[in-house]
């Protein structure tokens, strides 16, 4: 799964498709996934951040659930604003 997150959001980043990432990142469903995968998402996309209108409202929302589960350690998330 994670494999797949990152090599989706390389190849859009690659080809420019970066409206195409912005949606991708805009559907994930934060509540139904894990941990893990939330993170992935910010990491692989941390390199176009500035280009991913959808993408500060995501972070938000992460960090929301994050707090909801419990796992709000402030250093999960440090450097992936």
């Amino acid at each position: 799964m994670l494999d797949r997150i990152y090599d989706t959001v390389d190849g859009l980043m690659r080809t420019g498709r970066l409206v195409e990432l912005d949606s991708e990142v805009n559907g994930v469903d934060v509540r139904g996934s894990s941990t893990d995968v939330l993170l992935a998402y910010l990491t692989a996309t941390l390199p176009v951040r500035s280009s991913l209108p959808s993408r500060g409202q995501f972070f938000a929302r992460v960090q929301e659930e994050l707090r909801r589960r419990g796992e709000d350690d402030p250093e999960i998330l440090r450097g992936l604003a």
